[in-house]
């Protein structure tokens, strides 16, 4: 392939990722790999990697490529889940007919429930570097879409407001997190001899959505005129990386920018018989949310030839403490440090055979109060190969991997203080939904079903979870 060639390819992936980007950018490169080759050496290589894969784990490799285009699929299943344990009688909220203080647990429209999964993810890759016909200079882009959907974003509230919509706990850093397309374009230059400098960003959409709906009779708000607009524009988060490199060694430092999905939704709110009052008409709501969050990230890695075996190793600090959750709350998380390892071994010039093992601490806290965020720490175990080929006169290498997530089990039990404070902004333990002060409506006399602590808070008294996730895939590569 020319360089004409590639740059068309260039643009048309450049014109691609602008009509087809909709979803964020937490993405199964994160969570799996850049590769089939990087997922193969436990995604420990922002000092080894020298293909198009150097884009997402460390743009200065790009210096160290070859020219080639590579395609491939990723796929992910799952067996995980999360059991709520029983609620003791006494804690849910009490149906007492219309003067209620608020929906009984009983009315609700979702009985609080198990989670028994989380969305697989199959995924198609195109990846391609080359020069322009340009000396030493290198660019590369990178493409994964989701082949079963455009993407995916869930928002969910992170306490007991989630009763009134699934009524239960998801995972909240695997599953949808996953759900979307990744676009990737960088550069790489060797400044010495020992020395290369690269840099990049992921194209990343951002979402503005506002309505007018106006209601001619409140008292049938089924019916009513909405009117949409929904804009997206791009956002660039930046990657950079350096690489310092001898004839039996690497050493690779790369920085990741924090990236979300923003989306803010503006309604506008007309109601027939209320035009007469400025503090109600019209009634204005604005909610930003904040969808696969992904933190800042510094890796720094190193890679040493002994012979025919390869060992790569590395560690990464993510800045977990700024995360957002869906309703762009602060979240309260703590930041890690991921330590990554593996090796190759050349058995002859066709063949590669890798192993790779990874610790990915998990940055949720002990959620003994109000929240219920659910992650669990990780343990990663890899496997897979390179196999050389020739097609159509060309170089052909097919790289594949499996990879084994353990999700160590995880027991949280809730804490209650006594008494329990009323919910509000700014509390943060389990929280009485109906005070105990509160009185009947209709008598004027405080309840006695309100006494003590009334919960339905999905999480309450505290739930396990535990689990694997096994990741497959295939890359063919073409070098030039």
């Amino acid at each position: 392939m020319n360089s004409r060639s590639l740059l068309q390819l260039w643009l048309l992936l450049a014109l691609t990722s602008t009509v087809a980007t909709r979803s964020a950018f937490a993405n199964s490169m994160e969570l799996f790999g850049g590769s089939a080759r990087a997922a193969s050496m436990g995604s420990a290589v922002s000092a080894w990697a020298d293909d198009y894969t150097a884009l997402w784990h460390n743009p200065a490799g790009l210096a160290l490529s070859q020219p080639h285009m590579a395609v491939g699929m990723a796929l992910a299943f799952d067996q995980v889940g999360i059991r709520l344990k029983p609620r003791p009688a006494g804690y849910d909220l009490p149906d007492l007919g219309n003067d209620s203080a608020t929906v009984p647990t009983s009315k609700l429209l979702a009985g609080r429930s198990d989670t028994t999964g989380i969305p697989d993810s199959y995924d198609f890759r195109l990846g391609a570097v080359g020069s322009l016909g340009l000396d030493k200079l290198r660019f590369g882009v990178a493409l994964s879409l989701p082949m079963t959907r455009l993407g995916m974003q869930r928002t969910r509230f992170a306490d007991e407001r989630e009763q009134y919509v699934s009524n239960r706990l998801d995972f909240e850093l695997l599953g949808s997190r996953s759900q979307h397309q990744v676009i990737l374009l960088g550069v790489g230059y060797p400044v010495l001899s020992w020395l290369s400098l690269g840099g990049g960003f992921s194209i990343l959409p951002s979402g503005h959505a506002s309505s007018s709906v106006y209601l001619n009779d409140p008292v049938d708000q089924a019916n009513a005129r909405l009117a949409v607009d929904n804009e997206q524009v791009g956002r660039m988060a930046p990657h950079l990386g350096a690489l310092v490199h001898g004839e039996k060694w690497r050493a690779g430092l790369a920085w990741r920018s924090a990236s979300y999905f923003p989306m803010v939704l503006q309604n506008s709110i007309q109601i027939n018989g209320f035009q007469t009052d400025p503090d109600s008409f019209p009634i204005r709501q604005d909610v930003t949310l904040r969808m696969n969050y992904s933190p800042d990230q510094l890796a720094l890695g190193g890679a040493v030839w002994l012979g025919p075996t390869t060992v790569v190793a590395e560690a990464m600090w993510s800045r977990w403490s700024g995360y957002v959750d869906t309703q762009n709350e602060p979240a309260g998380f703590n930041d890690t440090l991921s330590l990554r390892a593996g090796l190759e071994h050349r058995a002859d010039s066709d063949r590669r055979l890798r192993v790779g093992l990874q610790w990915e601490p998990s940055p949720v806290p002990e959620q003994t109060g109000r929240t219920n965020y659910v992650d669990n720490s990780r343990i990663v175990a890899t496997t897979g190969a390179t196999h050389g080929l020739e097609l159509f006169g060309r170089a052909l290498e097919v790289d594949w991997y499996v990879q084994v997530h353990h999700l160590l089990p995880r027991d949280t039990n809730k804490a209650q203080t006594s008494p329990a404070p009323a919910c509000g902004a700014d509390v943060t333990v389990v929280c009485d939904e109906i005070p105990d002060d509160t009185v009947n409506p209709t008598t004027g006399q405080k309840v006695a079903e309100y006494q003590g602590l009334q919960t339905g808070n999905p999480g309450f008294p505290g739930w396990t979870s535990w689990g694997d996730l096994l990741a497959v895939g295939v890359d063919m590569r073409w070098r030039f």
